[in-house]
C-alpha cells in the first residue's frame, strides 16, 4: 500500500487550529483505510530552546547554521513537538509512534556544505521501522534528524526529510502544510497546479523565492523520483482538500495530461 505523507511545518503548528486540521484528517483516511505519516518541523519552538540558552543563530541559503552546542537545543525542540502530536492523535483515538530520526537511524546524513556546520544532507531513508509501523496499524510522527556512521546526529529541513521519505516509502500523496495557501503568483494567489516543467521555469526565472524556493526543489525531487503528486497549502485547509474534497492549494504534479500523451506519442514512434 503507498501511504500519505503529510508535512506540517513548525509555523503552522504554533497554531491549535492547524493541529486540529492535521488530526481531524489523520483519523479520516484511517478510517478509510489509509496508511498515513506524519512528519513535522518546529522551528518556533527551537527559536525558544535556543533563546533560553542565550544561543545566537543565522541562516545561510535558507538553512540555519548549526553548531554541535545548538544539536541538543534541537533535538529537545522537536521532541517537546513530536510529544505534543502524538498526544494530539492519541487523544482522537489513534494508535501512533513517536521516531526520532537520529536514534532511530532513519535518516543517515552527511555534512551538507561547510558553511553550514552541522546541517546535514539525506543520503540514505533507513525505512525498516517506519514501514514495521504502519504495518502494525499505527501512525509513524517523524522527527527530522540525522545520524552519520559515526553517531553524529545533524539538523536536517524536515522539507528535505519529508521528500526524501516520500520517495522511499512510495508515497502517493506528499502534502506540505504551511503557514501560506500554497505557492503563490505575483499577485499573491496560490497557483492551482504547476507541472514539473512549469515548477522548473518558476524556479530558474525567480518567480519562487527564499523559503518557498527551498520547498520547491524539493518537490522537483519528489516529483523526478515517481512520488504521484504533491500538494502544498494552508495547514487549516487541509480538512476542505482531504475529507471535503475541494480544490485548495497548489497541486504539483510531474507532467500534465497533455504532456502525458505527447510522451507516449513520442515513445510509440520510438519503436
Amino acid at each position: 500500500m503507498k501511504p500519505w505523507l503529510i508535512k506540517i511545518g513548525g509555523a503552522a503548528l504554533a497554531n491549535p487550529a492547524s493541529i486540529h486540521e492535521l488530526v481531524k484528517t489523520v483519523v479520516h483516511l484511517k478510517q478509510l483505510g489509509e496508511q498515513v505519516v506524519v512528519v513535522h518541523g518546529g522551528g518556533p519552538m527551537i527559536n525558544q530552546k535556543l533563546l533560553e540558552k542565550n544561543i545566537q543563530w543565522s541562516f545561510f541559503e535558507g538553512q540555519r547554521i548549526t553548531t554541535q552546542e545548538m544539536i541538543d537545543c534541537i533535538a529537545e525542540g522537536l521532541s517537546e513537538v513530536n510529544e505534543h502530536l502524538t498526544s494530539a492523535l492519541e487523544a482522537a483515538g489513534l494508535s501512533t509512534l513517536g521516531l526520532r530520526g537520529n536514534l532511530e537511524a532513519i535518516f543517515i546524513s552527511r555534512p551538507m556544505n561547510e558553511s553550514l556546520g552541522l546541517v546535514g544532507e539525506v543520503m540514505h531513508v533507513n525505512t525498516k521501522k517506519i514501514q514495521e509501523t504502519l504495518d502494525a496499524g499505527l501512525v509513524p510522527v517523524i522527527a527530522p534528524m540525522g545520524i552519520d556512521g559515526l553517531e553524529q546526529s545533524y539538523n536536517i529541513n524536515a522539507d528535505w526529510g519529508a521528500a526524501k521519505l516520500a520517495v522511499a516509502l512510495g508515497a502517493k500523496n506528499l502534502l506540505f502544510c504551511t503557514d501560506q495557501r500554497g505557492i503563490l503568483d505575483l499577485n499573491k494567489l496560490p497557483y492551482d497546479s504547476l507541472t514539473l516543467t512549469q515548477l522548473r521555469i518558476l524556479m530558474k526565472k525567480e518567480g519562487v523565492t527564499g523559503g518557498m524556493l527551498a520547498k520547491a526543489r524539493t518537490i522537483e525531487f519528489a516529483l523526478t523520483h515517481r512520488v504521484e503528486k504533491v500538494i502544498v497549502l494552508h495547514a487549516q485547509e487541509l480538512c476542505e482538500l482531504v475529507i471535503e474534497k475541494n480544490i485548495c492549494g497548489t497541486f504539483c504534479v510531474s507532467m500534465s495530461r497533455i504532456e502525458y500523451i505527447n510522451k507516449m506519442q513520442e515513445l510509440s514512434h520510438a519503436y
